[in-house]
């Protein structure tokens, strides 16, 4: 019987983006990524973190604002691929909807890496420790058999271990950094400028019609907005879903912060290419659309039909300033060939 906990570790905050009144890391993923890396390894860069990633590219949208878009995605394709992109090896475990007769053999398995992890002084970035996000893994105590975790909103708690992979979006989802693995910056690079095209292009899978991402997703947030204003416009607001500006102000937070990481990325990353300078432009231009829509949606009270038209507009010109970024990351690409 043992017990150890990672007390000395804090939520990442990109205290930066923040002086720059932008969101910073929202997806909950990436940011307890962040959070576990910079405490293995102090001096994270977050932007490089969300650029090399592709997470800086992507979008995903439900036709009900749902927040479950943010989790619709291939994570044994995406997540262990985007600790290998930050520079480490990855242990992934994880046990889907589907795989009922493998749960307890993945869970044990997942809880062995977990103590090893922590022994180590490594924690685990795990699914649903709470509120149905990622957090992390920060210890675990045998007697009283639980886990000591940091929830997405940077809160310490406890998750006993027969909820690992069952806490009610009952998925295990198990990722841990391990030793460096040499990944050189050019190959970084051109693997996330790779994956930006691949996303943009649908091709990371997602489990439409109800959801959607790339341009496609732009469109169906452009769209919420409209049905959003017609509620207003009929008076009806008593209509209006309790949850809804909340989970617009989440949607909206979530891909401006991107589209702020994707601009600083491309900028970083460049070099004096020509592509890649005006395709980060294309990105500020994409954040800068964007940016009314999440600071409209901070705003106390109710907006008006109007102004929510309006954003639909910003929506829409910044998928079109996406496209273009994403052309342009192309002809990169292309001339690399």
């Amino acid at each position: 019987m043992g017990a150890r906990r990672l007390d000395d570790i804090a939520w990442y905050v990109d205290q930066g983006a923040l002086d720059r009144d932008e969101p910073g890391l929202r997806h909950s993923f990436v940011a307890s990524l962040a959070t576990a890396l910079d405490y293995i390894d102090p001096g994270l860069d977050p932007t490089w973190l969300m650029g090399s990633s592709a997470f800086a590219f992507r979008i995903f949208v439900n036709e009900v604002f749902c927040p479950s878009a943010m989790s619709d995605f291939d994570w044994s394709a995406i997540l262990p691929a985007s600790v290998e992109q930050a520079g480490f090896c990855c242990r992934y475990i994880s046990r889907l909807w589907h795989e009922d007769d493998v749960e307890e053999a993945r869970r044990s398995s997942a809880h062995s890496a977990i103590v090893e992890a922590i022994d180590r002084g490594v924690p685990a970035v795990v699914w649903d420790v709470a509120d149905a996000e990622w957090g992390l893994i920060v210890g675990y105590d045998d007697a009283a058999r639980s886990y000591a975790t940091l929830t997405s909103r940077g809160e310490s708690s406890f998750l006993p271990f027969a909820r690992l992979g069952r806490n009610g979006i009952d998925i295990l989802s198990v990722a841990i950094p391990g030793e460096r693995n040499g990944r050189q910056r050019q190959e970084v690079v051109r693997g996330s400028l790779r994956a930006a095209v691949g996303h943009a292009e649908q091709r990371e899978w997602m489990d439409r019609p109800s959801y959607q991402d790339g341009p496609a997703a732009f469109d169906l947030w452009a769209l919420l907005h409209q049905r959003w204003a017609l509620i207003v416009e009929r008076g009806r607001p008593e209509r209006l879903p309790d949850d809804l500006p909340r989970f617009a102000r989440f949607y909206a937070a979530h891909h401006y912060s991107a589209r702020c990481y994707a601009r600083d990325y491309l900028g970083a990353v460049a070099a004096g290419d020509a592509n890649l300078v005006e395709a980060a432009a294309a990105f500020a231009d994409v954040a800068a659309f964007l940016r009314p829509v999440w600071r409209c949606t901070y705003e106390k009270g109710a907006i008006e039909g109007g102004k929510l038209k309006s954003l639909a507009d910003a929506i829409r010109d910044a998928k079109a300033a996406d496209l273009r970024g994403i052309d342009l990351i192309r002809s990169h690409l292309a001339g690399l060939s």
